[in-house]
C-alpha cells in the first residue's frame, strides 16, 4: 500500500501536506482538528465524514494518511469506523478523539486496533500523534515493501533452481 510509503511532501511555505479523513458529526469540531493541525505546521486537505457509507466511499476515492474520529456520532460510531477500516485492509493511522468516553472504553477501543485516543477538551497530543502514526505507518509500509521484495526474490531463486 503506497500511501504509507510515499515520502512526506511539503507545500511552497514549508508546511508538511496531510491527508486527513474526519470522521466527525460536528463541522465545528472536524475545522478545528484542521485548524491545530495547520498550527501544528501540516497543511491538511481533508474531507470530513458523518456515516459508513461516506466513510466507505471516502477510503476508495483517496489515499489518506490519518484517520481523526468521534467516539459517538448519530448514525455511526468510532470502533464500527476502525471495523470498516480494517475490513479495507488499508494501513491508515486510526486515531479517536473525543469529548469524553470512560477509560474501558478507551482501552477496549485501543485493544481493537485504534492507534491512540485523545480527549476533545485537551488536543495538546494531536500534533505528536498525529506525526507519530503516520511515521510509524510510513514505515510499516516500507517494511512491507522489503519483504515483498525479498520473497520475490526468493520466489525467483526457487524457480532459477528448478530449471536447473
Amino acid at each position: 500500500m503506497s500511501e504509507t510509503t510515499a515520502q512526506p511532501s511539503t507545500t511552497p511555505d514549508g508546511k508538511r501536506a496531510l491527508r486527513v479523513l474526519v470522521v466527525e458529526d460536528s463541522e465545528f469540531d472536524a475545522h478545528m482538528l484542521i485548524g491545530l493541525l495547520r498550527a501544528g505546521g501540516f497543511e491538511p486537505e481533508f474531507e470530513r465524514v458523518e456515516t459508513e457509507g461516506g466513510m466507505r466511499a471516502a477510503l476508495g476515492q483517496a489515499q489518506w494518511e490519518v484517520i481523526l474520529a468521534d467516539y459517538n456520532l448519530p448514525d455511526f460510531s468510532a470502533p464500527r469506523a476502525l471495523e470498516v477500516l480494517q475490513e479495507s485492509q488499508l494501513d491508515i493511522p486510526f486515531i479517536i478523539v473525543s469529548g469524553g468516553i470512560g477509560e474501558d472504553l478507551a482501552v477496549q477501543i485501543m485493544k481493537s486496533g485504534a492507534h491512540d485516543y485523545l480527549m476533545k477538551g485537551n488536543l495538546a497530543r494531536l500534533v505528536p500523534a498525529v506525526e507519530r502514526e503516520v511515521r510509524e505507518a510510513r514505515e510499516r509500509g516500507k517494511h512491507r515493501e522489503a519483504d515483498a521484495a525479498l520473497h520475490a526474490a526468493n520466489e525467483q531463486m526457487r524457480i532459477a533452481h528448478e530449471i536447473q
